[in-house]
């Protein structure tokens, strides 16, 4: 049943279900993380007490109306409009089961060795990719109710970004996505995940600008230009174009 649902869900609001393209980087470094299974505990759970809210907002009033009409002798018409009611909370809970589902089963998280790439959404699908050189703060955000579930969220700040905005988000559960932010939400190692992509900007900046040749280079890997052999070649530069201002001055 799920996935007859789960088909017309996505052929409805168009949501891609094969995972985004790799972000920049070396191919043999891409590793992929994907949210905790208690990640869709958590997110069942709030939806759970969302719909409930939004069920008792809808009885109240049916059941009050059904019995102003059962003493104004019109019980068919009661009895019809919870049939109504009963039918619409059934059509809420189904589509909140399923697009939670989605939430969780197409969430993505990619990192390669110069830059990290976020997917998450379905009624509203968005992607973000950050790169190493503008990464500025890694922090995990976890609040009481993650806790319990033993799920985590690591925060990637770059640059202009607030840094406690983005932790007030994280722990609030609204948005995901910040201007200057990306959140690897709901993950139950979050602190091995932070560490990981952590050691990977640390590489990145090590290698000069931050590309991989640049660490061939630096190594003295062969086919790489020797340091002499650069210095040379920018003085033969300056003095190429020394000349051609003389040229055109005279």
């Amino acid at each position: 049943m799920y996935e007859w649902m789960k088909g017309w869900a996505l052929f409805l609001l168009q949501v891609p279900a094969a995972p985004p393209d790799e972000p920049a980087g070396a191919h043999d470094s891409v590793e992929v993380f994907r949210a905790s299974p208690q990640y869709l505990n958590y997110l069942l759970l709030t939806s759970a007490l969302g719909l409930v809210v939004v069920a008792a907002g809808m009885m109240v009033p049916g059941v009050l109306g059904a019995e102003f009409l059962r003493r104004k002798g019109l019980a068919w018409v009661g009895v019809l409009e919870l049939v109504l009611v009963f039918g619409v909370i059934a059509f809420k809970a189904a589509s909140f089961y399923v697009t939670t589902r989605l939430n969780y089963e197409l969430r993505w998280y990619i990192v390669t060795d110069r830059s990290l790439r976020i997917r998450e959404g379905v009624w509203q699908v968005r992607e973000v990719t950050l790169t190493y050189a503008n990464v500025q703060n890694l922090t995990v955000v976890q609040g009481p109710l993650q806790r319990w579930f033993g799920i985590a969220d690591v925060i990637v700040e770059t640059a202009g970004g607030g840094g406690m905005a983005a932790a007030n988000q994280a722990a609030g559960g609204a948005a995901t996505m910040l201007s200057h932010h990306g959140i690897l939400r709901g993950i139950d190692n979050a602190p091995i995940v932070r560490e990981k992509i952590a050691a990977r900007l640390r590489a990145y900046r090590e290698a000069g600008l931050g590309d991989p040749e640049d660490r061939k280079a630096a190594a003295g890997a062969p086919g790489s230009p020797a340091p002499g052999r650069l210095t040379e070649v920018l003085r033969e530069i300056r003095t190429e174009s020394g000349a051609l201002r003389a040229a055109l001055g005279g």
